[in-house]
C-alpha cells in the first residue's frame, strides 16, 4: 500500500501544480479561457480528492500513532486549504466568477506544502503518552481548518490591499489588470471578514481541546506559561479583536484587511515555536506536530 499511496502522493502534486498553472495562465490571459478554468478547477478537485485519499489509505494501513508527523499534518494542511478555496469558490461563484482569481495563489501555497510534506517522507516519531490520545487528533484537526481558513484568508487580504492600492493610484486612469480581473473590493472584504469568523471559530475549539487535554496531565500544569500556547492565544485574540471592531466600530477595507496580514504573520510565528528548535516548547513534539 505504500507504492499506492506515493503515486496517489505524486499525482496529486502533478494535479495541484496543473491547477496552479491553469489559475495563473486565466489571470494573466487578455480574455478569460474555458480550457483554463475547467483545468484549474478540475485539478484542484483532483488533488483535494487524491490527498484525502492519501491520508485514509495511510491511517488505515499504518495506523494514526505512526503516521503521525510532519508529511501527514502538511498534506492534510493543503487538502484542507484547497478545501477551503473551492468551498468559497462554488458559493461565490453565482456572485462572482473573479472570486477563481484567488486560486493562483491559493493553490501555488497548497503545491509548496505538498513539496514541504515530501521532503519529509519518512519522518515519524512514536506519539509520547501525553498525544496519543483523541483529544490530540481533534484539537490538530481544529488547528489545520484554522489555519487552512487563515491562508486564504491572507490570500484574499493581499489582494485586496494591492486592489485597493491601484484604485488610489489611477486617479482618473483606466483601471489596470490587478482591479479588472479580482472581485470587487465588497466582495473581496466580505470574503477575508468570512474566512477570519470561520478561523477564528476553530481557533477557539483549538485553545478549548488543547486546554482541556494539559489539564488531564499533571506535568503540564504550567502549560499557560508555554511560549506556543501563548501565542496561540494571541493569534486568537487578534482575530477576535479584528471580528470585534468589524462588527462594534464599521471597521471595514484597508485597516479590516490589515488584521488578516497581521494575524496570519502572528500565526506563522505560533507554528514555528517548538518545531524549530529556536524557541522550545511543550508542543516540539512528533517532528513538526504541533
Amino acid at each position: 500500500m505504500e507504492k499506492l499511496t506515493i503515486v496517489l502522493f505524486w499525482l496529486a502534486l502533478i494535479s495541484g501544480i496543473a491547477s496552479s498553472l491553469a489559475y495563473i495562465g486565466n489571470f494573466v490571459a487578455k480574455a478569460e479561457r474555458r480550457v483554463h478554468t475547467y483545468t484549474a478547477v478540475g485539478s484542484a478537485l483532483g488533488a483535494f480528492a487524491l490527498l484525502l485519499a492519501v491520508i485514509f489509505i495511510r491511517a488505515n494501513t499504518l495506523g494514526v500513532a505512526k503516521t503521525a508527523g510532519p508529511f501527514t499534518i502538511r498534506i492534510i494542511f493543503a487538502a484542507f486549504i484547497i478545501g477551503v478555496f473551492l468551498l468559497v469558490e462554488s458559493i461565490y461563484a453565482g456572485k462572482s466568477s473573479k472570486v477563481k482569481a484567488f486560486g493562483m495563489v491559493v493553490m501555488p501555497v497548497a503545491v509548496l506544502l505538498q513539496f514541504l510534506a515530501w521532503h519529509s517522507y519518512g519522518v515519524t516519531e512514536e506519539l509520547s503518552e501525553q498525544l496519543n490520545s483523541y483529544w490530540v487528533g481533534i484539537h490538530v484537526t481544529f488547528a489545520v481548518l484554522a489555519y487552512a481558513s487563515m491562508t486564504v484568508a491572507l490570500a484574499i487580504a493581499i489582494a485586496y490591499l494591492l486592489q485597493e492600492k491601484q484604485l488610489r493610484a489611477m486617479r482618473g486612469k483606466k483601471p489596470g489588470k490587478i482591479f479588472r480581473k479580482l472581485p470587487s473590493l465588497e466582495i473581496s472584504d466580505e470574503l477575508c471578514h468570512k474566512s477570519i469568523a470561520f478561523s477564528f471559530a476553530f481557533l477557539t475549539l483549538v485553545v478549548a481541546t488543547g486546554v482541556i487535554r494539559a489539564e488531564m496531565l499533571p506535568e503540564w500544569s504550567q502549560w499557560f506559561m508555554d511560549p506556543k500556547i501563548l501565542m496561540a492565544i494571541t493569534t486568537w485574540l487578534i482575530y477576535g479583536g479584528y471580528l470585534i471592531v468589524r462588527e462594534s466600530f464599521g471597521w471595514q477595507g484597508k485597516r479590516a484587511n490589515m488584521f488578516a496580514v497581521v494575524g496570519f504573520a502572528v500565526g506563522i510565528i505560533t507554528y514555528l515555536i517548538g518545531n524549530t528548535g529556536i524557541i522550545p516548547s511543550i508542543h516540539s513534539y512528533g517532528g513538526g506536530l504541533g
